[in-house]
């Protein structure tokens, strides 16, 4: 009574969100908090997986912008190349229904129909893996110490059969996460075309594994690159790791206008396949995500190079931060989505979308551009096709995002890359100039850019 004794005036064109706000202010007063009904529309908002545990949302936080941001744009570089490198085994929806609905994983046959209806209908076709996919077709190995764990029996010889210890998997990941990375980096160098030791500075990114020294040395080690005034390993941001590293990138070109940056992003999710995973949500993380490496180079750029805009960043209320998770166990990373993920998204992306547009692009309709979305899962890129955000988005105008999910599944950091080369080479066909960039991460955290043509 006392929300709706609030008389406002609105016209068209009018900010309503605070209403919204207060709608969602008076969802958790305690009368209706034991209204179940109501709860389970809540529920939804909140992403609470039980309606008597609601807690209320406080709004979204960004995107933040400098006081000098029209100065920033000046300064923002160009995507010069894209580069990738990929292990030479892959994962289809068939090895996952082999492996998990055998004896070899201890599923009750509920979990079983659900992964197999769950490997067919994920838009999936093949997955790249550092693992030989031949050992889960033969059987475990009699545990022995003295057999050395490589990429074709970490499953089977493991002493607790087909679940290898977080030591056995880092061992696999310490040999492929360096290989993927050079091979990427190797990859954009040839894309690119210019001289290696004009590279000024690597960032690297991951956030399936870890290794002191990182990954940046690696790189700079393999390649012999000598110029290179800073490198910088910014890891464990999940599937935003690339929007985390060319902020990075950014921010030294925007300091040093010489600067070149070499930026690589890198994942090996296939050692971390668990089965204890119990939750279908853990099982999830296990099924989607595969191993690749990708990158970037960066640098002021010329007349007609894609140029950047400052990188945005948004952040859920605190009741969406477990909804993507990735924790260590004594059996490796606990991979995690939530089936909130993309509602939260959606929710998010509704109200917002026309300013990302204008913010980066400077454009108002979403067909002044192109689109590369985060390839996180049918459920996720579907998000963008729903009427009611009134995008208008064809399954066409997402392809580069459907393809690649659809021969890469989820590669966390690195896919995003994949989708923007595809979509800037697809802008010679659309005749357009401008793509719109957006993702999203752990937190859960929404990151977006735009590339322009530079004038």
């Amino acid at each position: 009574k006392q929300w709706y004794q609030r008389r406002v005036a609105i016209t068209a064109g009018d900010d309503c969100s605070f209403l919204f706000a207060e709608f969602k202010s008076l969802l958790s007063h305690p009368k209706l908090r034991s209204n179940p009904e109501i709860m389970l529309s809540s529920q939804r908002l909140s992403g609470q997986e039980s309606a008597y545990e609601y807690k209320p949302i406080d709004g979204l936080q960004g995107p933040c912008k400098s006081t000098l941001d029209e100065e920033h744009r000046k300064k923002m570089p160009c995507i010069q190349a894209i580069g990738q490198c990929y292990p030479d085994y892959e994962f289809t929806p068939e090895t996952f229904e082999k492996l998990y609905c055998s004896d070899k994983f201890p599923y009750d046959a509920k979990i079983k129909d659900w992964v197999k209806k769950l490997v067919h209908s994920s838009g999936i076709e093949t997955i790249p893996s550092s693992i030989n996919p031949a050992q889960f077709d033969e059987p475990a190995i009699p545990y022995d110490p003295e057999i050395a764990v490589d990429e074709h029996n970490l499953y089977r010889r493991a002493k607790d059969p087909w679940c290898p210890t977080t030591k056995e998997r880092s061992l696999i990941w310490e040999k492929f996460a360096p290989k993927l990375t050079i091979g990427a980096a190797k990859d954009v160098i040839r894309e690119w075309g210019g001289d290696p030791l004009s590279i000024t500075h690597v960032i690297t990114n991951t956030s399936s594994g870890t290794h002191m020294p990182g990954l940046d040395l690696a790189v700079v080690d393999a390649l012999g690159l000598r110029n290179v005034r800073q490198r910088i390993c910014v890891d464990n941001t999940g599937c935003y790791g690339s929007f985390s590293a060319l902020t990075v990138a950014q921010a030294f070109c925007a300091a040093e206008p010489d600067a070149v940056v070499l930026v690589t992003c890198t994942e090996v999710c296939s050692v971390h396949i668990n089965k204890h995973s119990q939750d279908r949500s853990e099982i999830l993380g296990n099924i989607i995500f595969g191993d690749g490496a990708t990158s970037a180079i960066l640098s002021a750029g010329k007349t007609g190079d894609w140029q950047m805009s400052p990188i945005r960043m948004i952040t859920a209320p605190p009741s969406t931060r477990d909804y993507v998770t990735v924790k260590l166990t004594d059996e490796g990373y606990l991979l995690y989505l939530s089936k909130y993920l993309a509602p939260c998204l959606h929710t998010a992306v509704k109200p917002m979308w026309r300013d990302m547009l204008k913010d980066s692009l400077g454009v108002k309709d979403s067909h002044d551009c192109d689109w590369a979305v985060h390839p996180g899962g049918k459920a996720v890129i579907n998000v963008f096709h729903q009427e009611d955000l009134e995008l208008n988005l064809s399954r066409d105008d997402l392809e580069p995002s459907w393809d690649s999910l659809r021969h890469h599944g989820n590669l966390a950091a690195p896919s995003i890359l994949l989708v923007i080369k595809a979509a800037l080479e697809r802008t010679k066909d659309t005749g357009k100039d401008k793509v719109f960039v957006i993702g999203f991460g752990p937190g859960m955290v929404i990151k977006y850019y735009g590339l322009t043509r530079k004038e």
